[in-house]
């Protein structure tokens, strides 16, 4: 099976793009009627962690479950997450700086810029539940909760191991029912666990399972005939269940059934989903576009668009957010290229140079 998914790109810059979009509308004239349209969509987020559930199982499913494995398996990921973390962290941190020292004003001094907050954000902690708030590059809470699933990777593939397909289906299940029972037993309001983001670790935790699940049922699929344009269709569903309030679980299995189509798609002699390609080298940055537009948001929306443009004029407002969206989609861009891979290999490099040391340390049995 082919490792790279086309459909699954597109489909996550598609999304990345429509929550940088709704991020931006909140500073529109009038902003509530528009920002309510967008919300309809927030469970596009589930779909990112789905699908990076089903591609890391893709990778290492048949990945043999030792500490020496593990190590190597976080290692890999770390050095793909921990760049692009820590240099749109950085922004964040040092505008925190100046507002603390009065050279920049913001409402949220004591909240976003909680300097107490860092320690978390730099171990990746953050969406654990260890924080009140959302702190610095607020849709950080992502990574976090992405980290968390790959330290539990030992346990998704015990229960491949255990059960295969059914073993992945009942922790899936197991998972979900703790975060129905954790709702349910909250003494205080809070987010329900589908929309949650302090907690989301635990969210994407349920998600990451479900696509290791749906890689092992596509596994076991044949292509059905005009499969992608099956699974267009299946997506334009998932949107009107979306648009229409449907059933969170309903939704996320709507997901799953897109997913597994847009998977197939690309298992096709035919290469059906080959025109897709010129779009491919701006889809496989697009967590990047994710994490770097709040950073842009800054200068685009809080600087430019209120203090130095300053007009309310609804129409001024959507001619001018392609050029922030587009300037998000050039620094991912470069961002990855100059800073992301080069840091993340010196990462891996490093690393695992440490991780081999102590294994050749270790007294001979």
């Amino acid at each position: 099976m082919r490792q790279n998914y086309r459909l699954f790109g597109v489909w996550r810059l598609l999304a990345a793009m429509l929550v940088m979009a709704y991020h931006f509308s909140h500073y529109a004239p009038n902003p509530a009627p528009i920002v309510e349209w967008f919300e309809h969509m927030l469970p596009l987020l589930d779909m990112f962690f789905i699908m990076s559930g089903f591609l890391i199982f893709e990778h290492y499913g048949r990945m043999e479950n030792t500490s020496d494995n593990y190590v190597l398996f976080l290692i890999k990921r770390l050095s793909r997450l921990y760049p692009l973390h820590l240099i749109t962290l950085l922004f964040f941190v040092a505008f925190g700086v100046f507002v603390h020292l009065g050279l920049l004003h913001s409402q949220g001094a004591d909240t976003r810029y909680d300097f107490s907050a860092l320690p978390a954000n730099l171990l990746l902690i953050q969406a654990w539940g260890v924080d009140s708030e959302l702190t610095f590059n607020y849709v950080s809470w992502s990574l976090s909760g992405e980290w968390f699933a790959y330290l539990i990777f030992p346990v998704v593939l015990f229960a491949f191991a255990r059960g295969q397909a059914m073993g992945l289906a009942l922790l899936v299940a197991a998972i979900i029912v703790a975060l129905e029972i954790a709702d349910n037993g909250a003494t205080q309001q809070h987010d329900l666990w589908f929309e949650t983001k302090l907690w989301a670790a635990y969210r994407v935790a349920a998600d990451f399972s479900f696509g290791a699940f749906l890689c092992v049922l596509t596994r076991q699929l044949k292509v059905p005939p005009r499969c992608q344009w099956l699974a267009w269709g299946m997506l334009g569903c998932v949107f009107a269940a979306m648009f229409s309030d449907a059933n969170i679980y309903l939704t996320l299995a709507m997901f799953g059934v897109a997913i597994v189509l847009a998977a197939l798609s690309d298992r096709t002699e035919k290469d059906e989903t080959a025109w897709l390609e010129p779009v491919m080298p701006v889809a496989v940055v697009s967590f990047g576009v994710y994490l770097w537009h709040p950073v842009v948001e800054l200068f685009a929306y809080s600087l430019i668009w209120k203090r130095i443009i300053g007009i309310d004029d609804p129409v001024l407002f959507w001619i001018y957010m392609p050029l922030p969206m587009v300037i998000t989609i050039g620094v991912a861009l470069v961002s990855a290229r100059r800073f992301e891979r080069p840091v993340g290999k010196w990462i891996e490099t490093s690393l695992t140079g440490l991780a081999k040391q102590r294994v050749l340390s270790r007294p001979q049995v």
